[in-house]
Order: C-alpha cells, then sequence, then structure tokens
C-alpha cells in the first residue's frame, strides 16, 4: 500500500484551491503527515531593479505568508505539520520544482484559480503540473460538500 505522508497544495486564494487543501487533509492519516501549502506569487518586472525591486519583492512574500496563514489556521484542527512556501516565479515551474525540493509523494491542486483568464490560465499550470510531476497528482473540481465536510473538524 502507498503510504502519502508528503502532499503539496499549491494554493493562490480561490475557493478552487481552499477546497483542494481541504480535500488534501482528508488524505493524510499516516502517523506523521506533512501538508505543505505553497504559494507563487508573479515575479517583479525585470525593468524595477535596485531598492525597489527588493521593496516589492518582499511586500509579495509577505502578502503570500498572509494568505498562507489563513489556510493554515482553517486546517490547523487537523493536527498535522503545515509547512508554508512562498516562491517568486511561474506557477507551474515552481510547483514542480518544490515538489522535487520536498520530496512529495503527493500534490493535490484545484482545477480553477484567481486570474482573469482563470480557466486558460489555471489550466495551463494543471496541465504543466500534470505533464511534468514526477508524483501522482489530483487535480480537484466543483467538489461536492461531502468531500469537504467533517475534515478534521474544519
Amino acid at each position: 500500500m502507498i503510504k502519502i505522508e508528503r502532499v503539496l497544495v499549491p494554493v493562490d486564494g480561490s475557493d478552487s484551491s481552499r477546497n483542494a487543501a481541504k480535500y488534501a487533509s482528508h488524505l493524510l492519516n499516516v502517523r506523521n503527515p506533512v501538508l505543505y501549502l505553497l504559494h507563487v506569487y508573479e515575479p517583479i518586472n525585470m525593468t524595477i531593479g535596485g531598492d525597489e525591486a527588493a521593496m516589492l519583492r518582499a511586500e509579495e512574500q509577505a502578502k503570500s505568508m498572509a494568505m498562507l496563514e489563513d489556510y493554515k489556521k482553517m486546517l490547523e484542527p487537523c493536527g498535522m505539520r503545515i509547512e508554508l512556501i512562498a516562491r517568486e516565479g511561474r506557477p507551474g515551474y515552481v510547483i514542480l520544482d518544490v515538489q522535487e525540493e520536498y520530496d512529495c509523494d503527493l500534490i493535490v491542486i484545484g482545477s480553477r484559480g484567481l486570474s482573469a483568464l482563470e480557466g486558460v490560465i489555471m489550466g495551463s499550470v494543471v496541465t504543466h503540473v500534470l505533464q511534468g510531476a514526477q508524483c501522482p497528482v489530483l487535480v480537484t473540481r466543483n467538489l461536492r460538500h461531502k468531500y469537504l465536510q467533517d475534515a478534521c473538524g474544519i
């Protein structure tokens, strides 16, 4: 039997990613599970440099960590170790890099994001992850209430 001990959940603040995080908490039932919550923020424009770029990066990092803390609070009743990761870059590539870096057993990702072109943009991220992941990928879409309720009391 495959033991899923380390799960990566890329999040962006959307309902889809929030539901994916809840669902992922259902899947972890081993002794020392770790849930990695990842938020990838857009790279700072290369035309901006120096102190201004550093300030913008720090602001984006702080926003990402604040959002990740909200997810962590939502999942705390599960009693598992939750690690927060905020990275700058292109989401599909960063997700795959983090999966490899942390040796994750599973990626759980929502099918829709927050962008203006959410179907196209998030769809392309999901497709990139599906094609490049070195572990199984579970894509959640329009989860029914029964899959979200009673997840560790959340």
